[in-house]
């Protein structure tokens, strides 16, 4: 099953819209435009009920905010991204097996 997030994520970074960072996805889900949100194992709690205060979808990443940059192909930790464009990803399946929070 993880291959498949990772494989996942990494078409909907490359083929979609993706805001990486805490910041930016919290702007995103109170735009209204996230479609999903992932969040690392180690995101703080302030963050974390920052967003679902707003009830977006979210999928909890296992592993932590290093992981998850890498997953995403970037050179930098990310606590949390958004997406706001699936692209040819199937990424919202992500959350119909049961992961949603």
């Amino acid at each position: 099953m993880e291959t498949d997030v990772a494989r996942t994520l990494r078409t909907a970074v490359r083929t979609g819209k993706v805001y990486f960072g805490a910041k930016r996805t919290i702007k995103s889900v109170l735009s209204g435009d996230a479609k999903l949100v992932v969040i690392a194992s180690n995101c703080p709690k302030e963050i974390r009920v920052e967003i679902t205060d707003k009830e977006p979808i979210i999928y909890d990443f296992k592993g932590d905010s290093t992981e998850l940059g890498s997953l995403c192909g970037k050179t930098y930790a990310v606590l949390a991204l958004s997406v706001v464009d699936a692209g040819s990803s199937d990424v919202m399946a992500l959350v119909k097996n049961g992961d949603e929070q």
